[in-house]
């Protein structure tokens, strides 16, 4: 193999051009490639960050969801509880309404018999002897009467 002036030019030449399109293409390529690296590296972790930040503000929704849940479920059965408690009270304070106007109700009924038996009991002397008058078609006074007898037949 032989080296002459050609071979050395084309060498030159060669390292020039390697040179040149180091300066002119690879380094500006390079230096585009890094960027964009740099600018996905940045982004990536940018979006890392805000999904971290997603999946906090995510969890403390959740958090703050449930614990609303867990109040106004609380807040409920506390008030059903007062209801319930209020509605047992006029229950109760109604059926002892009801209790004592019931028992007047039968005390009066039982005065009023009582009343009537008395009144009763001085007429039937009386009544007796108007009826066997009807009956007999004559008057016929009955002079003794018996109170037990009454009082048997009245009760």
């Amino acid at each position: 193999m032989e080296f002459n002036a050609t071979f050395l030019v084309s060498m030159i030449s060669f390292l020039i051009f390697t040179f040149i399109m180091n300066m002119i293409f690879y380094k500006p390529l390079g230096n585009i490639i890094s960027e964009r690296q740099g600018f996905i590296d940045e982004t990536t972790k940018v979006a890392r960050n805000m999904s971290d930040e997603a999946d906090k503000i995510s969890a403390d929704r959740d958090f703050r969801l449930n614990k609303a849940y867990s109040d106004a479920k609380k807040l409920v059965n506390e008030k059903v509880a007062v209801v319930k408690e209020e509605a047992q009270k006029r229950t109760d304070e109604a059926k002892k309404v009801s209790n004592e106007n019931i028992l007047a109700a039968k005390n009066e009924l039982h005065s009023q018999v009582e009343q009537t038996k008395e009144a009763l009991k001085g007429n039937i002397k009386e009544l007796a002897e108007n009826i066997s008058q009807k009956i007999l078609g004559e008057y016929t006074q009955i002079n003794d009467v018996n109170s037990e007898i009454i009082n048997k037949v009245i009760s």
